[in-house]
Parts: C-alpha cells; structure tokens; sequence
C-alpha cells in the first residue's frame, strides 16, 4: 500500500514539473530570433517579481528550439543589440511595457534557472533576464556558467549584472526597432621569444717586455772592474740570462787576449 502511495506521488511530481516546463525553455539566436521571460498570458498579475516562479518565455521571430514558447506582442521589442563571444550571448534593448500590459510603476524582476523552476535558455547551462518596465529596458544572457550568469545580484538591474547597449527610441511611440548584432572573438596569439647567447672572447695577451742592457767594461791599470747596468722591471728569462752571461764572457774576455798576445810580442822582440 505503501509503495503504491508513493508511486502515485512520483506520478503526480513527474506531471507537475511537465506542466510548469511548458512554454520555459528560452533561446537567444540573434538580435531577430529570441525569447524572453514575461508573466503568463492569461495572469491577471502583470507584476515581473511575483510572476517570476510561473513566468513564460516569450519569442521573437524564428526560435525553433523554443518548444511551446509564445510570441512577443507586436512592438514589444523596441531595440534589440545582440552580442556573441565565446562564453555567452546576450541581448540587451528597450521595450514598450504597454504592449504586454506590465505595470509602468514595476521595478522589475529576474527570471533564471531557479524561477521558474526548470526554465533554461536552449544550448547553455544558465541565463539571466530581467525585465524592467519603470525603464523600459529588458535583458537576456545565457552562458555556461554562474559567475557569468550573476543570478545572485538581480537588486542591481540590467546595467550592471549585463553590461551592453540598451541604446533604443527611449519612450518613442513609433514602430520602428533597431536591430544590431556584434559577434566577438577571443583569438590566443602565441608569441615566442628566442633568446640566443653572444659571446664575446677577449684574448689576454701576456706580453713581456725585457730591456738587456750590457755590462760596462771599466779598465783601470791592470785589474778590470765590472759595473752592471740598472736592473729592468721585468725578471729576465732564461735566454736574456744567457745572452746577458754571453755579452757579460766576452766583455771579459777581450782584454784577457790583448794583454796575452802583447806578452808574446814582447818576447818575440826581446829573443
């Protein structure tokens, strides 16, 4: 018995949530083709923030994935600027709240995927639409998810929770609507810097500079005097040690021979 009550119960909510879906799935095609959320047709309340929980999308032009939706009033819609990017799409315009019989003196409300329950926009996860008749302006974003669609903040009206143009006639009585549509791109330019290393080499060139200055051969009487030279700044390598002892030899050497070959001429003169 019991399990039959509960069936009967899942019955009655299956029903219910296919009866409150009717005429809520929205969709947003371009700034001709969309829908947005308005009281029901036959509510006496014309009130946007007590119809929100039962409120029923509205289309204008070809919205084929709007199942069940009904059409705007004529002259409703009195500008309409769409805008794409690569997270949501949005269309943002005035209206004339006379043609859906709205309260001028209403601050407006929001309708989102929490009022009416099981409402959503065709194609995205979540949207947000505020209709705002004291303005005459109104606003619909649907994106994929919930930073974007800003349903927490609908006190703050379309200006800031949807930014975009709400340019129009502003009050105008005439028929005529403008339409603008602007698509955007978010396009990643991937920029690679190289960065190659210059070397710069310097050779280091050790040079050294030797000064060889020669000994001075000083002869008084018959002993020779050596005076060196001042030494250089630089401690001489081994080759001028050796070139040094070589002119240092013969220097020496040179009066050794004079006074032996004066030796043997003198004995030759004296034989």
């Amino acid at each position: 018995m019991f399990i039959r009550f509960t069936s009967i119960v899942c019955v009655i909510n299956i029903l219910s949530i296919a009866v409150n879906a009717k005429g809520q799935i929205a969709q947003v095609v371009d700034a001709n083709d969309f829908c947005v959320f308005l009281p029901p047709s036959d509510s006496t309340n014309r009130i946007i923030s007590d119809t929100e929980w039962n409120a029923n999308a509205f289309c204008l032009g070809n919205t084929p994935l709007a199942t069940n939706a009904e059409k705007l009033p004529a002259g409703f819609i009195k500008s309409a600027h769409y805008l794409k990017t690569d997270t949501y799409v949005q269309v943002t315009g005035q209206m004339d709240y006379t043609k859906a019989n709205l309260v001028g003196t209403d601050g407006g409300g929001q309708m989102d995927v929490r009022a009416p329950m099981g409402s959503s926009c065709a194609g995205w996860k979540f949207y947000v639409n505020l209709i705002e008749p004291t303005t005459n302006t109104y606003c619909m974003r649907c994106c994929n998810d919930d930073r974007t669609c800003n349903r927490g903040i609908s006190e703050k009206g379309c200006a800031h929770i949807i930014p975009g143009d709400y340019s129009g006639p502003n009050g105008s009585s005439g028929d005529d609507t403008i339409v603008t549509t602007t698509t955007t791109t978010t396009t990643v330019i991937a920029t690679t810097t190289t960065i190659s290393p210059i070397i710069v080499t310097t050779p280091t060139a050790n040079l050294t500079t030797a000064v060889v200055t020669p000994l001075t051969t000083v002869s008084a009487s018959s002993s020779v005097v050596l005076t060196p030279a001042a030494a250089a700044s630089s401690p001489a390598t081994p080759i001028e040690i050796a070139t040094a002892q070589s002119v240092s030899g013969a220097s020496y050497n040179r009066p050794m021979a004079i006074a032996f070959c004066a030796g043997l001429l003198a004995t030759a003169v004296l034989a």
